[in-house]
């Protein structure tokens, strides 16, 4: 049956669990120190370079991801593990949380066995194997989000003390340094709120979970401050991006919802995907009465995939974004899974485990991929945008070397970004809104003094643009530097020199 657990004992499932940790733990830091193929993602690179100019929030993201970079890179020291480190801690603490949640949300005779269903699930899914090696807010927000569910959820089974103050004073500050790392951390206690509507009306009537949310609201004071102090611009880009005003033509399309559903499939695989559905379906009842805990975590999870499938008509949706709805969703899978009559089951979800660690390791080096026969060109390489930038970066820095001491200047902020970590030395990194593009955090940096100093412009296209032509008094074609890798250019960089700021 499908509720069968380990073979090895349940007395040693800890030290299974905290070696298996350990393990992928050395393997990944391994991989990030001799064998990883990528740079920095574009946008981790920019969540870098924001610690030259520390501050309590940012104009695209909350503070905490940035800090954390700050913390790990003053004790690792600046490469890829030091930026990376708490996104290693992080994939550990999901799976952990997700194992934890699981037994707490199975029935009796199936928490060891749905424990290491969600363990295994959350250990081998592409979105958080190989997604989590990335440093990014959705990296800080999930193991937060994650251990706040699993603190209700105790609650929830601990009837007498579930309103205990330790309790939900936790949750507060699981949730307050969740928003911290990213927005969306603010559907907790909405949800939650209309879960204890539904099942324990009463709750809602004590302090305990009032405060729970009003501790979770303190914890945004630095960004509501520095919002105070920007005119907004943190707010004003969250409502930019969930109604994407200027994407009309985007409204009611049947095929950007059929891509958002896609892109989910495609970061889950698409058999998970399915067991997702499937499970939710189940958690809201279509096949008979769920216990609490599965009600708990359907009402958790379905309202955030149901909202950016419909936010998916009308304007872009990312594919992380409902993060926050997938991943405890798989704890759901899991639950439902171990619930389940037949063994075929079993050995599909086992193959979908054994897929999903391979996708997983093909994303850690796709050249993997090609090297068994899959023909994958460059351009549709989801890895794309990390490759070259290490060679890059060592060639660009030679070049900069050999000049007094010059400004790098650039009109694209990722390229500013990358160009500021992997050229190494501290350089100073200037960015000119030079295009029309959309307002970003450099916008609001000031520059330094440019008289009297060089300044070389980098772009990955071959023309200067006006914006930066008319800075100077005269701007000349420099090097053009190119990586190759696999017999293909997977990275270009035109440099200028500048001088005579005017």
């Amino acid at each position: 049956m499908a509720q069968q657990g380990p073979f090895w004992p349940e007395r040693f499932d800890g030290v299974v669990l905290a070696g298996a940790s350990l393990l992928l733990l050395v393997l990944r830091l391994a991989y990030l120190r001799w064998w990883t193929p990528y740079g920095l993602g574009p946008d981790e690179a920019q969540y870098w370079h924001w610690l030259s100019h520390l501050d309590w929030s940012y104009l695209t993201k909350p503070p905490l991801t940035t800090w954390l970079m700050g913390v790990s890179t003053a004790v690792i020291g600046k490469s890829l593990i030091g930026v990376k480190a708490f996104a290693l801690l992080a994939q550990l603490a999901v799976a952990y949380l997700g194992y934890l949640l699981a037994r707490e949300a199975a029935p009796a005779a199936q928490k060891r066995a749905a424990g290491w269903w969600a363990f295994g699930l959350l250990t081998t899914v592409p979105l958080v194997a190989a997604g989590g090696l990335i440093m990014s807010p959705d990296a800080v927000m999930l193991p937060l989000w994650m251990a706040a569910l699993w603190t209700v959820a105790k609650g929830l089974g601990d009837e007498p003390r579930g309103l205990c103050w330790g309790r939900w004073v936790s949750v507060g500050i699981l949730i307050g340094f969740s928003g911290l790392g990213k927005y969306s951390a603010a559907f907790f206690f909405p949800l939650l709120g209309v879960f204890l509507l539904l099942e324990r009306p009463r709750w809602l009537l004590r302090p305990q979970i009032w405060v729970s949310g009003l501790i979770a609201l303190v914890f945004q004071l630095p960004v509501l401050i520095w919002n105070m102090q920007h005119d907004g611009v943190g707010l004003a880009h969250v409502v930019w991006q969930a109604t994407a005003a200027e994407e009309e033509e985007h409204f009611g399309r049947l095929e950007s919802l059929v891509e958002f559903w896609g892109s989910q499939a495609g970061l889950l695989q698409p058999l998970v995907f399915a067991g997702l559905l499937a499970a939710w379906g189940w958690g809201m009842g279509w096949w008979g009465k769920r216990s609490v805990f599965e009600r708990y975590l359907t009402v958790m999870t379905v309202p955030i995939f149901v909202g950016f499938s419909a936010l998916s008509l009308s304007s872009k949706v990312e594919g992380n974004w409902p993060l926050l709805g997938m991943i405890p969703g798989l704890v759901l899978v899991a639950v439902w899974l171990v619930q389940q009559k037949g063994r075929w089951l079993v050995w599909v979800a086992a193959g979908c485990l054994v897929v999903n660690a391979l996708l997983s390791i093909g994303l850690y080096d796709t050249r993997l991929v090609r090297e068994v026969g899959i023909h994958l060109k460059m351009k549709n390489d989801p890895t794309k945008d990390l490759r070259g930038w290490q060679d890059m970066g060592m060639l660009l820095g030679t070049l900069l070397n050999s000049l007094d001491n010059p400004i790098i200047l650039s009109t694209r902020y990722q390229t500013a970004a990358q160009v500021a970590f992997h050229t190494g030395g501290g350089r100073e990194v200037i960015y000119l809104n030079a295009e029309g593009r959309r307002m970003n955090e450099y916008d609001l940096w000031a520059w330094p003094n440019l008289e009297r100093r060089l300044v070389v412009y980098v772009n990955e296209n071959s023309s200067l643009p006006d914006g930066v032509n008319e800075l100077f008094e005269h701007c000349a074609p420099w090097h053009k530097l190119a990586v190759e890798q696999e017999k293909t250019v997977v990275r270009r960089l035109n440099t200028w020199v500048c001088w005579g700021a005017r």
